[in-house]
């Protein structure tokens, strides 16, 4: 019996969407600091709850690339996934180890360039 490895539709459009709702979601994370570090926002709450968000799609990209047919995906998933992590690691420490929360930012970055091309990837094939 051969494996089935042809993506049915609806999969394909929960795997892309989920990748566009990450890369909105982390834009937004953007936008957020920026209001909060600029006087415009009314602090970090809504960066943090957005943060915990985002987290919902980028599970979904990386438990749907286990996914015979999604296995090509599967590599940015995980990175995408495992940077998730680390960036919550980031700022939970960020407070009593400043430096290492300076990291948060460039991590961000890093997962917004990541969800980027997986997002460009997925689109291209449409």
């Amino acid at each position: 019996m051969s494996a089935v490895t042809s993506i049915s539709p609806t999969a394909s459009r929960i795997f892309r969407a989920f990748a566009v709702l990450t890369l909105g979601g982390i834009a937004a994370q953007f936008f957020l600091a920026g209001m909060t570090v600029f006087g415009a926002g009314t602090g970090w709450e809504a960066h943090a709850a957005t943060g915990g968000a985002v987290g919902l799609p980028i599970l979904g990209l990386f438990l749907m690339s286990f996914r015979t047919s999604l296995r090509a995906h599967r590599t940015q998933a995980s990175l995408l996934f495992g940077l998730y992590l680390l960036q919550v690691t980031l700022a939970a420490l960020g407070e009593a180890l400043p430096l290492i929360g300076a990291l948060h930012p460039v991590n961000g970055l890093l997962m917004g360039l990541l969800a980027s091309s997986l997002t460009v990837r997925l689109l291209s094939r449409m």
